[in-house]
This record gives structure tokens, C-alpha cells and sequence, in this order.
């Protein structure tokens, strides 16, 4: 499994992007700002033993939060003190002074915590949100006040830590940050109207070093350092990262896109391992759900209600299956999970264009999508077909949807139209993909 990093310009929906992908993925350990991180050290408290045992004494009433909190690495003690809440004067002030971000560490002492906790990374399986660039490259630019040049050189030696085989990198590319500023600056106020946001970030640049010595304090100096970080990470990307990071556009992409990518370039390094076999009898009852994951839904439009499925016109798909001759229906399964279906029948359908054809159905929950999965479950129900002496095959597809290439690819012909749909044919003396023959 991946180690997945998702990046962006403050705004750009990394958030909603990290909560996104988990809800697909759950198994991923998840690591977002403030939480203990094993790469980054945002929000979070770096000290001695000396330090760390100091504190505890300090602040002895909440003593048991304080330990629950922390993680030992080394002779280091990482606390995530944002999750503690108290009301202790100065508490959080004090555990502030403690991060090693903001200049508080020596340009030297940065560097090598960062390489050291990278290079002594070698787990699967995370998820992380601002973990790579964000923290770490405002505390380059405005605190360390490194050149690109250095900028760029330092990432370049970063990444040779890195596994590339686990690491994938997202990254949400914003190309209007001087409105999504202004919008942020209005999602992010309190109930006053007071921008809490706009007025730290603010006061951060100001406060910088890079800041206080370039007099930045105005929107338009924000904008533009987000515009130059921006444009140094997009560099980082192209010139050191490379094909171990995929760049979308910030709330214009599709989540659905971004899974099958995720999924695909676990399928091409072998890690997202899938078996595609017979159907059992005690898993008929899937085919229910697939047949409502199989109703196309057209960008913008609603799901309808599950019960759609009950319809005669659909439950003719599905209806005591197996019981009939020409029911025939193979699985793939990820990890013991049945994650998609290819199944046919003789009947009277959408797809229906002579008695005695069996007519396909096709589904694959949204995650595993964009795949290759789907593909591999029509080539083995063709390779079926043609094994039981099936001379054609027909079906019915949305215009719009994607799988209509896919569909082409495998040998289907569009033999007929409506306003909607296509209706498609493959018939085995014309086949000539060679990945049918077994």
C-alpha cells in the first residue's frame, strides 16, 4: 500500500480531499496537522527528556493527557499538544515554543530533523495531509530565507530518502488564488465576521523574517507569496518528484479520478492484487447492489433512491439468477472483498437484439473504477462465452459513459442508437484481441 501526501496552497480543499480518500480507503493511517506525524512536526512539541520532564512537572494536573499524547522517537519527545484541551494559562503558549518550526531551530538543525525522520520512515500505508511541502517550505522561504535554487536542492536530497515505490504524491493546484483568498477569508470568520484566518495568515508573513524585511503585509503581498510557493513546489514536482506525483486542480477534479489513480498505480506496482473467479451461490444476493452501482449517473445529477432496483425493467437482470440456463456471472475480489461483477443473461433487455444472445451486465464500486478491473471481467466472461459456443454477445450503454471505449477495445460494435444509449455487439468470429485467447 502507498504512502499518500496531499498538498496545496492553504485553501485548496487538502482537507476535504484527505477525508475523501479515507472514506474510500479507511485502512490508511491517517496524519493530519496537529496529529503525531513519523515525517512532519507541525502543531506539534519536539523535546529533550530534560524538556519533556520539566513540563510534566509544570503543568502536574493534566500530567495523564500530557503522557497519552506523546510519542517517544529516540531520545526525543513528541507531543501533540493541540489535541489537549485545558484551560491552564499559557499551556499551549508555552508547548509552542517547543515545535521546531518558525525559525525556532537553526537552519542546520532543520535540515537534519527532517532528513532523519524521512530517512528512518520506512512504514506503508499513511496518509498524510500537509506532511511534504506546506509546513516545511513556509519555513524555508520566510524564516531560513533559502533560495529556490537551495529550495530545490534540498528537496532533491529529500527525496532520495523517500521509497519511491510507497510514495505517491497529490497535489491540488490552485490557478485563481487571489479569489479563493477572498472566499476563504469569508468561510473562515467567526460568527462576528471577524476573518480569524486572513488575519493570522497575515500576521505570520508579516511576522516572518522574510516578511518584517520586505514589508509584506497586504493582500496582494499574500497572494504572491502563495503565488512564488506555489510555483516552486509545481517546479519540485516536475523536476525532482516526477511521475510519483499527479497534479490536480483545486476543487475542479473529481474524487472518483483521483481513486482511480490511486487504485491504478497500485494495480501497476503489484500492491492492489485482485482475483476474478466464478460466482457462489451464497453471493447471488451481490448482484443487487451491483445492479444499482451499474445505473449511470450523469455528472450533476442525483443517485436515485436504492429501491430504483425493484422496477421489473431492472429486476429483470437480476431475478432468481442462476437459476435459469446462460446465468453466468464472475467476481473480482480485492483482499477477500468482492469489489466488482460481470454477468449475463437471456432475456429481454435494454440490450436485447435476438433470442438466445445473452445480454451483459457490468459493475464495479466507485473506488475501484478506472482500474483495469473492469476490462479484465469482460475479457474472461468473453473468453466464457466463446468456451460455452456463444457466438455474440450484446448489451446496452449510456452515450456518455466512459466504458463505451473500453467496451470497443474488447471487440463490442455499435450496431444500433437512441437518443441515449448505444446498443453494442461482439460476436467471436470478429474478435481479434488476442488477450481472449487462453
Amino acid at each position: 500500500m502507498k504512502n499518500i501526501f496531499v498538498e496545496g496552497i492553504q485553501g485548496s480543499g487538502k482537507s476535504t480531499l484527505v477525508n475523501n480518500i479515507y472514506k474510500s480507503k479507511p485502512g490508511l493511517n491517517i496524519c493530519r496537522e496537529g496529529d503525531y506525524c513519523p515525517v512532519d512536526l507541525a502543531w506539534c512539541a519536539y523535546m529533550s527528556k530534560e524538556e519533556y520532564e520539566a513540563v510534566l512537572e509544570k503543568y502536574s494536573p493534566i500530567k495523564d493527557d500530557i503522557v497519552k499524547n506523546t510519542v517517544i522517537e529516540q531520545e526525543h519527545y513528541i507531543v501533540s499538544y493541540t489535541k489537549i484541551i485545558t484551560d491552564i494559562p499559557g499551556f499551549h503558549k508555552d508547548l509552542e515554543n517547543y515545535e521546531v518550526y518558525n525559525g525556532r531551530k537553526s537552519w542546520n538543525e532543520l535540515r537534519e530533523i527532517i532528513l532523519t525522520r524521512f530517512r528512518n520512515f520506512i512504514e506503508a500505508g499513511y496518509l498524510f495531509e500537509c506532511s511534504f511541502f506546506q509546513n516545511i517550505m513556509e519555513d524555508l522561504i520566510l524564516f531560513h530565507m533559502l533560495s529556490d535554487d537551495e529550495i530545490i536542492e534540498f528537496y532533491g536530497e529529500l527525496f532520495e530518502l523517500v521509497n519511491k515505490e510507497k510514495f505517491m504524491l497529490l497535489y491540488l493546484m490552485n490557478d485563481n488564488l487571489d479569489e479563493s483568498i477572498n472566499v476563504i477569508k469569508k468561510e473562515r470568520s467567526d460568527e462576528e465576521g471577524n476573518e480569524l484566518w486572513y488575519d493570522m495568515m497575515l500576521g505570520y508573513l508579516a511576522d516572518s523574517l522574510y516578511g518584517r524585511r520586505y514589508g509584506l503585509r497586504s493582500f496582494e503581498d499574500l497572494v504572491n507569496h502563495f503565488k512564488h510557493r506555489q510555483e516552486l513546489e509545481l517546479t519540485i514536482i516536475r523536476e525532482v518528484i516526477g511521475e510519483n506525483a499527479v497534479v490536480f486542480r483545486a476543487k475542479d477534479y473529481d474524487v472518483e479520478q483521483v481513486m482511480s489513480h490511486i487504485n491504478n498505480k497500485e494495480i501497476r506496482d503489484g500492491e492492489l492484487g485482485y482475483t476474478i473467479r466464478p460466482i457462489t451461490s451464497q453471493e447471488y444476493s451481490l448482484l443487487d447492489n451491483f445492479l444499482y452501482e451499474a445505473i449511470f449517473i450523469p455528472e450533476g445529477f442525483e443517485a436515485p433512491p436504492k429501491d430504483i432496483i425493484k422496477a421489473p425493467e431492472l429486476q429483470v437482470y437480476v431475478e432468481s439468477f442462476g437459476t435459469r440456463d446462460g446465468d453466468i456471472c464472475f467476481v473480482a475480489e480485492v483482499a477477500g472483498r468482492v469489489v466488482g461483477a460481470v454477468w449475463v443473461r437471456i432475456m429481454d433487455d435494454y440490450g436485447h437484439v435476438e433470442d438466445g444472445v445473452p445480454s451483459f451486465a457490468i459493475s464495479l464500486y466507485k473506488e475501484y473504477r478506472g482500474c483495469g478491473i473492469g476490462t479484465e471481467l469482460v475479457k474472461r466472461m468473453l473468453v466464457e462465452l466463446r468456451t460455452r459456443g456463444y457466438k455474440k454477445a450484446s448489451l446496452a450503454v449510456q452515450k456518455e459513459n466512459y466504458a463505451v471505449s473500453m467496451y470497443k477495445k474488447v471487440g463490442f460494435e455499435i450496431i444500433d442508437e437512441n437518443a441515449e444509449e448505444y446498443i453494442m455487439m461482439w460476436k467471436a468470429t470478429n474478435c481479434k484481441n488476442v488477450d481472449l485467447i487462453r
